[in-house]
Formats: C-alpha cells, sequence, structure tokens
C-alpha cells in the first residue's frame, strides 16, 4: 500500500505463478484521493477508497476488502499524531497484508511487508519535516526510493533495481503531496493532478513488469 496513506496501497503483486494485472489508472486515482482524504483526517473516506482499492489491486472480495481497509485506517490513525505508536500501526499494516496474501498470493510474509511499509512511512515523515523547514531545499529522495523499491521487490517478488522506476516516481508523488501538507504549495489543484499522474506513470511501470525506456527521474 505504500501509501502513505503513508503509503497508501502498493502496486498489485505477482501471484504464486504468473502476474495479476490491474488497472493502473484506477489504482493511483484511488491513492491520490486516499493520501488527500488522509491528510484532511477524513477517515470514512480513507475507508471507502481502500476498500476500492484493495478489490482492484488485490482483488479482494468486499468482506475481506472492507476488513483489509479498517486494518489500513487503524494503522494511520495510529501513526498520524506526532506521538504516533509505531508499533501498533505496524502491528495492523501486518494484519493487511495478511489477508492481502490470502487473496492475491503474495510470496512475502506479512511481518516483512508490515515492516517494510512502515520503513517507508518514516523515512517519508522524516523528509517532510525537512522540507516543511526549508521548502526550498528538494531534500535527499534516494532513501525514500530506496525503502519503496524494497518494499515494491518484497511484493513484486522482484529485484529492487527491476521497480527501481517505479519508486523513483512514487518518492516524486510523495514530495508533491509534501508541498501540500507542508503548506507551501504555489497550486494545490495542480499538485494533486502531479501527484497523481506521477502515481499513474509508477504503476504502469510496475503492470508492465518491465523497465521504461524513458531517462530516470534525476537525468529529466
Amino acid at each position: 500500500m505504500s501509501s502513505n496513506t503513508p503509503g497508501l496501497a502498493p502496486a498489485r503483486p505477482a501471484g504464486r505463478n504468473h502476474p495479476r494485472v490491474f488497472d493502473a489508472d484506477q489504482v493511483a486515482r484511488f491513492e491520490c484521493a486516499g493520501w488527500e482524504a488522509y491528510y484532511d483526517r477524513r477517515w470514512l473516506r480513507v475507508l471507502r477508497l481502500m476498500v476500492q482499492l484493495n478489490r482492484e489491486q488485490f482483488g479482494m472480495s468486499l468482506p475481506a476488502a472492507l476488513a483489509a481497509a479498517v486494518d489500513i485506517v487503524r494503522a494511520s490513525r495510529a501513526f498520524a499524531p506526532v506521538d504516533n505508536d509505531v508499533p501498533a500501526a505496524t502491528a495492523h499494516l501486518q494484519r493487511y497484508y495478511a489477508r492481502a496474501q490470502r487473496s492475491a498470493g503474495l510470496r512475502s510474509e506479512p511481518a516483512s511487508l508490515a515492516g517494510l511499509e512502515m520503513d517507508y512511512w518514516i523515512v517519508h515523515r522524516r523528509l517532510a519535516i525537512a522540507r516543511r523547514a526549508a521548502p526550498d531545499h528538494s531534500g535527499d529522495l534516494g532513501p525514500m526510493a530506496a525503502a519503496l523499491a524494497r518494499l515494491h521487490a518484497a511484493l513484486f517478488d522482484a529485484s529492487p533495481e527491476a521497480i527501481q522506476r517505479s519508486a523513483e516516481l512514487r518518492a516524486q508523488a510523495a514530495v508533491a503531496v509534501d508541498r501540500i501538507t507542508g503548506g507551501y504549495s504555489q497550486d494545490i489543484a495542480a499538485d494533486w493532478r502531479e501527484v497523481e499522474d506521477l502515481l499513474r506513470r509508477a504503476y504502469h511501470c510496475v503492470v508492465a513488469r518491465e523497465l521504461r525506456t524513458d531517462q530516470p527521474l534525476s537525468e529529466q
């Protein structure tokens, strides 16, 4: 999930025998809207969006998608405060990934996936705080992209290098979110459009299961 909600919703993984395809545009739309709802603390909207995302991304039944959405909302609420409860949030993430494993045949263990997801959430928050203190400084995206690559590699049973492009795009999406939530966005509507576009491109990389031929973000 990668979400932030921190990390709302990682891309749909490969099954035990072959990849399962999802609608990258739909998943990007759900995740972007979920991020916006998370930062507005609109928990019921987060819940509704996560149900939709879980069904599209992991092929969950409606009851499973609802239960998993509750897990994500609980994880997000535990992590959201400044004095957050990381162990509680991680435990909710583990339950979320256990449901995803049952629905989508994830190869990685739920505890491992929850730990990787939490690593990304923590790295993202640290960078967001640094950028809020100095908005003209973009910060080092390397740690966040690396955390996302490790998470995606575990979800997709692929090497971090194979999905580096997707991780870079999602890290850039997080930067755009931070402009909005940090109060230094020059155009909030445009930034949310950028977030969705970056997520869409990231998920298309994952759906393709191969690197695109365009240049890395650092060279654009």
